[in-house]
């Protein structure tokens, strides 16, 4: 090659590379951030800088999932799905909250691994930012998780940095890193033990319609994404409701040891139990028309020779049965009309697959949702699922919604 070729070539190279690290750093949400463009420019100048087209979903007015793949990094540091918050006139970010692993997403990782991806996002925010993070104290009553926390602050944002893990030697598991990014410190706050709603106040969220829906209003919505955390995306947002918004799927999916394969009812209720107490709230339990019975008499059809019946026949069953005594059912629907007339949501374990249901992206198995209202003149249950906004209210008739339940939980203020 001649001279004067080798020296173009290597020319548009270092063209090349320096337009690729200018894309990189525009890419890069913190260094977006820290020089105040993330909040300054206009959402809809950025959304195309920052996320791939068609890869995002809306979970509520004011937030905006996208998922991963969007090629977001910070550093050499991939980020995971990413939410947005809008300011009130949506025109603007006010917020970004993201995962660098979660197992519900990205599965188990080693200890060794766990420790290296730490000190690699501490690294990256410390050269985004330009200093070094300091450490955080985080106490387990606001989070009900005990996290390693380091935060990072200039004029123009707050970066905070939080993982965790839980068990030893064999038993230990990495469970998630996660950041969020907001304008000023303030803006990082979640809300804690001490931030528990007063339960006199939430009579006030009930809103009653024309048509007869009685439901609870400004329950927010938390998107599970595609990961099996259905139980502790919606018992978050049962915290969230309360005020205790720092208390993510995240972090009760440690304290109720999900996995990729979902939840265990029993493993939920025990982690409820041990940390209602610091949040000054209850746990109750009960059993809309008492499936145990309903459990009895398949055991009794198996022991006559028959075959074991399976959860549609089941669900028939009991459908068939409060056609017959509707009195079981109404005197379950009873106890639920005083929690959602009291301003109460409740946790809702089912069975999905039972009955038709459109746009579930998880068609058979079980599942938890929160029963949110009711409307008696239709005869209707109105619930909520972990997928977005399309899925903030639905209804279904009572009949269905008693056939397919296996249990309910209310998680009440104490205060």
């Amino acid at each position: 090659m001649k001279k004067h070729q080798f020296i173009k070539v290597a020319g548009l190279l270092t063209t090349l590379l320096l337009v690729l690290q200018q894309t990189a750093k525009a890419g890069n949400p913190v260094n977006m951030a820290a020089d105040g463009s993330l909040w300054e420019k206009p959402a809809s100048e950025l959304w195309s800088t920052l996320f791939s087209e068609g890869q995002y979903t809306r979970v509520d007015d004011f937030h905006i999932r996208y998922r991963k793949g969007s090629d977001l990094q910070v550093g050499n540091v991939e980020l995971g799905d990413v939410t947005m918050e809008l300011t009130e006139d949506k025109k603007h970010f006010a917020g970004l909250s993201t995962t660098i692993f979660n197992k519900g997403d990205d599965g188990d990782m080693e200890k060794t691994d766990f420790e290296r991806k730490i000190k690699d996002s501490v690294t990256a925010l410390n050269d985004s930012m330009g200093a070094e993070g300091k450490p955080y104290q985080q106490g387990r009553k606001e989070t009900g998780l005990k996290t390693r926390a380091w935060k990072w602050e200039n004029e123009h944002c707050a970066v905070l940095l939080e993982a965790a893990s839980t068990g030893k030697g064999k038993k230990y598991v990495a469970e998630f890193i996660r950041m969020r990014i907001a304008p000023t410190k303030d803006g990082l706050e979640k809300g804690g033990a001490r931030d528990v709603a007063r339960k006199a106040g939430l009579k006030e969220n009930v809103t009653r319609e024309e048509g007869g829906d009685v439901w609870i209003n400004g329950v927010p919505m938390v998107d599970q994404g595609e990961k099996g955390y259905c139980v502790p995306a919606a018992v978050s947002r049962v915290f969230a409701y309360y005020g205790m918004d720092g208390v993510d799927q995240h972090a009760l999916a440690a304290l109720c040891k999900s996995s990729d394969q979902g939840t265990t009812l029993n493993d939920m209720e025990k982690a409820l139990k041990s940390i209602c107490g610091p949040f000054h709230m209850t746990i109750k339990s009960w059993d809309w028309v008492g499936m145990k019975s309903f459990l009895k008499k398949a055991k009794k059809m198996v022991k006559k020779g028959g075959t074991p019946p399976d959860d549609r026949e089941i669900a028939q069953m009991i459908l068939d049965d409060v056609k017959k005594h509707p009195s079981t059912m109404n005197r379950g629907l009873g106890d639920i009309k005083q929690q959602i007339d009291a301003g109460i949501p409740i946790v809702w374990a089912v069975m999905l697959g039972i009955f038709p249901e459109q746009g579930l992206p998880q068609s058979f198995g079980g599942h938890m949702r929160l029963i949110i209202g009711y409307n008696e003149e239709k005869g209707t249950i109105i619930y909520t699922d972990t997928w977005g906004i399309r899925h903030a209210k639905k209804s279904m008739p009572t009949r269905e919604a008693c056939a397919i339940t296996h249990r309910l939980w209310v998680l009440r203020p104490s205060i």
